[in-house]
C-alpha cells in the first residue's frame, strides 16, 4: 500500500476554529444583506469590527445603539 492510497484523518474542529466560522457566516450576512436574529428579534448587521488584542470581533446591528458578540447571534435561514 502505497501513501497514496491510504485516506487521510479527518481534522476534528476545534472551539476556536467554530467560533471563526461563525464569525465567517456572520460576515457572509452582511455581505448578503441576510437577517440575524438575537433574542428573538430580527436584525441585519451594519458593520463589525476588529479590535487589537481582542479574542473576537464586535458586531453593530441596524437599529441597535450598542455592539453585540458574535456569540449572541443566530444566523436566519433564507427561504429557497
Amino acid at each position: 500500500m502505497s501513501a497514496r492510497d491510504q485516506v487521510p484523518a479527518e481534522r476534528v474542529k476545534t472551539a476556536q476554529d467554530l467560533a471563526d466560522d461563525h464569525d465567517l457566516r456572520i460576515i457572509r450576512a452582511r455581505q448578503r444583506c441576510q437577517a440575524v436574529g438575537i433574542n428573538g428579534a430580527k436584525h441585519f448587521v451594519s458593520t463589525y469590527c476588529h479590535h487589537d488584542g481582542d479574542a473576537e470581533m464586535l458586531i453593530y446591528l441596524k437599529g441597535r445603539a450598542e455592539p453585540v458578540r458574535p456569540c449572541d447571534i443566530t444566523i436566519l435561514e433564507q427561504p429557497t
